[in-house]
């Protein structure tokens, strides 16, 4: 079975930013980027994404999203 993971701790790295400083780029509380970073959220809020997209300049989804095999 397949998986989609969020790539922010790569996008994090890629843009030299601590998610402190996204944290204050789109108004998300810290807490949730960390979950959202380390994979703890099955959810994630639409108006999260277009924030996330926004302050990091994305333009393709494929840098936001990977599709591995689910090891489970």
């Amino acid at each position: 079975m397949k998986k989609v993971t969020l790539q922010l701790n790569h996008l994090l790295h890629k843009h030299n930013l601590s998610l402190t400083q996204l944290h204050v780029k789109t108004g998300i509380r810290q807490a949730a980027l960390s979950e959202l970073a380390n994979g703890k959220r099955q959810r994630i809020q639409l108006e999260h994404l277009n924030k996330i997209v926004n302050a990091l300049d994305i333009r393709d989804m494929n840098e936001l999203f990977h599709i591995e095999e689910d090891k489970e």
